[in-house]
């Protein structure tokens, strides 16, 4: 319940923010006067598709806002998960370096979040071993609604075959937490 109190919150502070906006000015009569000038007072066709052009945009802006606002809200109710895929690339004997984020959506703070990642592995069985990449900081901490994040470096072994790696990022003492990792190895120089 907690984390549906969390979104209610956070929805109702992104609204305040829009609320809170200067609203622009429309200047209504000055397009009307601009429009029967150029049309010679028979312009009532073309303000007729610029009306319903506007009223589709307007509808695809609402349609974006209201998934954007579903997503946060889903993602708040379904508490700390990763589903934005990290990628780097590199050349064999070269460092591939990339940040990967921790957006803690509870209450409670996060103390000394160590990230790992798994062994990657190629589609035809080959692999570059964990114990290659490395992050920095090697443990932080995530306070309440807040996000932070530590660099992945990873350094491409110099006999690893171009193509793509798969693995994944885990944080100790956060199980539900897996982001996915994929490193394009480039060809060699």
């Amino acid at each position: 319940m907690k984390e549906v109190e969390a979104a209610s919150e956070l929805f109702d502070r992104l609204l305040a923010e829009v609320a809170g906006r200067e609203t622009p000015a429309l200047r209504v009569d000055e397009a009307l006067r601009a429009l029967e000038s150029e049309t010679g007072g028979n312009g009532m066709p073309q303000m007729r598709a610029a009306v319903a052009r506007a009223i589709d945009l307007y509808a695809d802006l609402f349609r974006e806002t209201f998934t954007l606002y579903a997503d946060v809200v889903e993602a708040a109710v379904r508490g700390p998960r990763a589903s934005v895929a990290v990628e780097l690339s590199g050349r064999p004997g070269a460092e591939a370096a990339t940040p990967v984020w921790i957006h803690n959506t509870s209450q409670a703070p996060l103390s000394a979040i160590a990230l790992r990642i798994t062994d990657l592995a190629a589609h035809d069985g080959s692999n570059v071993a964990a114990a290659v990449a490395t992050f920095a900081p090697a443990a932080f901490d995530v306070p309440a609604g807040a996000s932070a994040s530590a660099t992945l470096a990873i350094a491409v072994p110099r006999a690893a075959a171009p193509g793509a790696y798969h693995g994944h990022v885990l944080a100790a003492g956060l199980p539900a937490v897996s982001v996915p990792v994929r490193l394009l190895v480039d060809e060699a120089a």
